[in-house]
């Protein structure tokens, strides 16, 4: 499965999440993502969380308690993971290759469908 495939896969879940999860989900992601984008190293990136941090900014934003934001961030990711690895299962790769490369041998394409 390829990581495009993945990430596809996930956003759709996300999306389907009712509507305080996906919000309080997308918030911290957001901005997990965006102090990401400022840090020029790891070490920066985890300074940032620290004094930035998204669950805390999540807290109060959603008021919540900062333990009700984290058991409920790992209740909506463990869902996230939960859907993933179920939509992953349910499909396959189905290769037709030898359908459609019947006369050409020299021109060899790779016919994958995802089922």
């Amino acid at each position: 499965m390829t990581d495009k495939m993945m990430e596809l896969f996930a956003k759709s879940i996300i999306a389907s999440l009712p509507s305080e999860k996906r919000k309080l989900y997308q918030f911290i992601e957001g901005v997990e993502d965006s102090l990401a984008q400022q840090s020029k190293s790891k070490e920066q990136f985890l300074t940032l969380l620290k004094k930035h941090s998204p669950h805390h900014q999540a807290a109060k934003r959603f008021h919540l308690t900062i333990d009700e934001t984290l058991k409920l961030m790992h209740q909506i990711e463990d869902e996230i993971n939960s859907k993933l690895e179920e939509k992953i299962s349910s499909y396959k790769w189905i290769d037709y290759t030898r359908h459609f490369n019947k006369n050409n041998e020299r021109d060899k394409r790779y016919y994958l469908f995802l089922s």
